[in-house]
């Protein structure tokens, strides 16, 4: 079988086995495609015959040649485990070749900022919920922190998208057009239906609208900007004094922290946040030292446990 026949049927069963979206498939094909190229052309080699020591190679390649950062390169390796992981285990080669590289080859992607739960509960005590504004701006905050919405899929939220009676929540139009469904606590559903008394419209209104410049009026039909959303939180953040550089992202950091140290599973989380597969999921999630503690403490292999 060919290289472009291989990648082609790997190509699919990321599409139709995996659901992998179309910009995650654009990325393996494309990566793919590199590789291919390298390995025809530098090391006179089919994908098939493949060795570690190429993959080494080709990471030097990558490096010297291609100007890429560390996160970008490391994107490249993970779709390289991942392809030959598939041919692997659909039996195209007797052993995987990726298997041997280090998990941790390229240098680490720097650390993103995540907020522990007292912080959230400090920064949402600060807002004064009688000033329409500031009950926008509070619901807004309290919404990213109870389900790690991207800044966007906030931002495009209209009421026919939450199902107040229900407790759920629809993200239409989630990174590469797709489509998921969240469930709502009991506490940040009581937010949105305080907040629905006051914000009004139809099911067709924007949740997050603007506010004219003098707030003395409501622009029936804008929908708050991301870029005012950034705004928003690194105010309201300076003025409670957090120390740490927020935004809407950092939000979706803490939710998926906040979930796995909860238990819930890395492959709940993913799903939660709209991911394709786990490596993604695992950037988002930083586990504090009480939390190492306790799945330590509560690990099958603590004697201390038996005691």
């Amino acid at each position: 079988m060919s290289d472009n026949s291989l990648i082609s049927e790997y190509l699919e069963y990321l599409e139709h086995m995996c659901g992998f979206g179309v910009r995650t498939l654009k990325r393996h094909r494309r990566v793919c495609g590199v590789w291919e190229n390298f390995l025809n052309r530098r090391q006179n080699k089919h994908i098939l015959e493949a060795i570690p020591a190429d993959l080494l190679a080709f990471i030097q390649f990558r490096q010297e040649t291609g100007r890429l950062n560390h996160a970008t390169l490391s994107g490249e390796l993970c779709v390289l485990r991942t392809l030959y992981a598939y041919l692997f285990d659909f039996q195209k080669m007797p052993s995987n070749p990726a298997a041997a590289l280090p998990e941790l080859i390229c240098e680490p992607p720097a650390e993103k900022e995540w907020l522990t739960v007292n912080e959230c509960f400090r920064l949402l005590k600060a807002f004064d919920l009688s000033d329409p504004i500031q009950l926008r701006n509070y619901t807004m905050v309290a919404l990213l922190w109870a389900t790690g919405l991207r800044s966007g899929e906030l931002c495009a939220l209209e009421w026919r998208d939450i199902d107040l009676k229900e407790g759920k929540l629809l993200v239409r139009k989630g990174k590469g057009g797709k489509q998921r469904q969240l469930f709502l606590n009991d506490r940040i559903l009581q937010d949105l239906i305080r907040y629905r008394l006051k914000a009004g419209g139809n099911e067709r209104s924007p949740v997050f609208y603007a506010f004219s410049q003098n707030a003395s009026s409501r622009k029936k039909h804008a929908r708050l900007s991301q870029s005012r959303l950034v705004e928003i939180i690194r105010e309201h953040s300076r003025t409670v004094g957090l120390k740490k550089a927020i935004n809407p992202l950092t939000f979706r950091h803490t939710f998926a922290t906040h979930m796995y140290e909860a238990g819930v599973r890395m492959e709940d989380i993913k799903e939660m946040l709209g991911h394709d597969d786990e490596t993604e999921t695992t950037i988002y999630v930083h586990i504090s030292i009480e939390a190492a503690r306790r799945f330590l403490n509560d690990h099958i292999a603590n004697p201390q446990k038996y005691q």
